[in-house]
């Protein structure tokens, strides 16, 4: 049974034409906070956006673009400012509509200066990974990890094809037609990114096989490699890469194939099913194939925030205690669109595509994230009816 979906779909993100100056949000007394991150986070900057613009003490506009998690890096490290006519989205509060939701459209407005680089840019995986070789960043870039995003092979809904192996993606997308893994022989019904993007790097860093060696189409964003698995007609034959973001927006149009990882001796879906969205088998380790999401910002010399609303957004993203504390939980919009917090891992890795090793987040939220996505056994808790055992934490009973 497919899930109701939850957030917008790629297909909406489109944006109108004509549309007004990003200033007149901040010269209608907006406190505008400007953001560049890959499309894989686009249902999450729609459905922060939406918490920050009713932020009880700290009301602010989320104003983002995206662009590639690679060209993101490069972009944070040299300051590129964002170009005149990009066309930014954003969305409205509820007094302004409040019948606007996550699968509505964006607002739209244009950048109209050329000397406005962003207060937060984001990368989808560990900076190291371009290949390019991002370096270290510079002392006046501040690097924050941000939750965990799973990257997904996904065929379409009529495909009769449930599961992949790493030996098989390394053939398929190594070799093509060449590699004769059936039913992957037709390199027109392989849909992959660009060597900017986050989803390519991450996989080809997962399956062994350079991000420039890869077979099939290249699309250059998300909503093309999904357009493509929804409407071509040799369902068997095709196959894409995705954020499982972007996937778990898709899931009535597209299935995810299990991984089978290097070494492993079964196929393992990202949910503890297919049909599940807990993210159990990224948490605990099973499913190999993710990345943090690296949120930028930048900093003076001694190492204070340029954006003091910049950091606030980033630390939410982050998981970290801020101040004024919000008026809504922040690992809600985070495990609503597919991400997993840091506090809700079991499992970490130091670099892209490295070994998993067992992992104790300083703060665990397992108990409240896993209420969002699916059910908890975990004790309630609140300032009159403490814990027995464990911290109170958003409500429930955590171990730490």
């Amino acid at each position: 049974m497919k899930r109701a979906v939850l957030v917008a779909a790629v297909a909406g993100w489109a944006v109108a034409a004509d549309a007004a100056p990003c200033a007149d949000l901040a010269s209608a007394g907006q406190t505008v906070v400007y953001a560049q991150v890959g499309d894989t986070q686009n249902n999450l900057m729609k459905r922060l956006g939406r918490l920050l613009r009713d932020n009880t003490d700290r009301k602010l506009t989320l104003v983002w673009f995206t662009s590639g998690s690679c060209a993101n890096i490069t972009a944070a490290y040299t300051r590129v400012p964002i170009p005149a006519s990009t066309v930014m989205s954003y969305v409205p509060s509820v007094q302004e509509d409040g019948a606007w939701s996550p699968t509505s459209p964006v607002r739209t407005c244009e950048m109209t200066g050329t000397s406005n680089v962003p207060d937060i840019i984001n990368s989808a995986l560990f900076n190291t990974a371009c290949p390019s070789g991002a370096g270290a960043p510079p002392a006046t870039v501040k690097l924050t990890q941000g939750p965990v995003q799973a990257y997904v092979m996904a065929v379409p809904e009529a495909s009769n094809q449930t599961a992949i192996t790493f030996e098989e993606a390394y053939f398929v997308f190594g070799f093509g037609s060449a590699g004769m893994v059936l039913p992957w022989v037709d390199e027109t019904q392989m849909f992959i990114r660009t060597l900017s993007k986050s989803t390519l790097v991450a996989w080809a860093k997962n399956i062994g096989v350079d991000p420039t060696k890869w077979k099939g189409v290249q699309r250059d964003g998300s909503p093309m490699v999904v357009a493509d698995l929804e409407s071509t007609t040799a369902v068997n034959a095709a196959i894409g890469i995705l954020g499982a973001e972007v996937y778990d927006a898709e899931r009535a149009k597209l299935n995810v194939l299990a991984y089978k990882a290097k070494g492993q001796y079964y196929a393992y879906y990202p949910d503890s099913t297919s049909s599940s969205i807990d993210k159990k088998n990224v948490r605990d380790g099973h499913y190999t194939v993710w990345s943090p999401t690296i949120w930028m910002d930048f900093i003076d010399g001694a190492q204070t925030p340029i954006n003091a609303n910049a950091r606030y957004v980033v630390d939410l993203i982050g998981g970290k205690t801020v101040a004024p504390a919000p008026s809504f939980e922040p690992v809600f919009p985070v495990a609503m669109v597919g991400l997993v917090p840091d506090c809700a891992m079991g499992v970490t890795r130091s670099f892209e595509g490295g070994p998993l090793s067992l992992y104790s987040p300083p703060e665990s939220c397992v108990c409240k994230y896993e209420s969002i996505v699916a059910s908890t056994t975990c004790a309630t808790c609140s300032a009159t009816s403490p814990c027995t055992s464990g911290v109170c934490r958003a409500g429930y009973c955590e171990v730490r």
